[in-house]
């Protein structure tokens, strides 16, 4: 199955060198590998050097959401079943550093507390076959971020990228999904998205999901 999602999205690389370093990328990721950075994945990849796992994420074009919606299609063609769930749920990644996008001290559930961290908020596809996840967002702070355009543009984040709380981009992940033609019966998620009445839920009036 790792083989056929890989052959999925292969067509967003252009170059087979970015393609076979995404490979071995993805499996250090599923691997045990204690600390996954680009030097420790290249030994589990067998590399001699980190520079092949460096350009790609460095300077590798690919689409992101292209990716990210080929990935969502194998998901439905495979899972997809009567009774489909979308659940929505954030994570923390534990961040020492403060130029990494997003970045700030922040309560965040890896750690059970207020870490300096980075939060994304995430999609699940979830049937009686099986769940994956089909879609991420990253949280990216109001104060700390919105208003430093230096900060901003050194982390790599775009001018049109601007504010939103997490609820806010559940709603956006679910709409998405939902105009890409998933069907689900239920969207469900922790008090936190469950209770904000800031603006009217996408799923409301659009198709199947309730």
């Amino acid at each position: 199955m790792f083989d056929q999602v890989l052959a999925r999205i292969a067509g967003q690389f252009g170059r087979v060198e970015p393609r076979a370093s995404a490979r071995a990328y993805l499996i250090g990721l599923l691997s045990n590998v204690e600390r996954k950075n680009c030097r420790q994945l290249a030994e589990q990849a067998g590399h001699a050097r980190p520079g092949p796992m460096r350009r790609l994420l460095r300077y590798a074009h690919g689409d992101a959401d292209a990716i990210r919606d080929d990935l969502r299609a194998y998901a439905v063609e495979h899972l997809g079943t009567g009774g489909t769930v979308l659940i929505v749920d954030e994570t923390g990644f534990v961040e020492k550093g403060r130029a990494s996008a997003g970045v700030q001290r922040q309560h965040t559930g890896t750690a059970g507390r207020v870490e300096n961290s980075q939060v994304g908020v995430f999609l699940a596809y979830a049937t009686s076959r099986g769940r994956a996840l089909i879609d991420r967002r990253l949280y990216l702070p109001e104060h700390s971020w919105r208003g430093d355009p230096e900060r901003r543009h050194a982390a790599g984040i775009p001018d049109d990228v601007q504010f939103a709380t997490k609820p806010r981009l559940a709603w956006e992940m679910i709409g998405a999904a939902l105009d890409a033609g998933v069907e689900a019966s239920w969207v469900t998620g922790d008090e936190a998205y469950g209770r904000t009445r800031s603006f009217e839920p996408p799923w409301r009036n659009a198709g199947p999901a309730t």
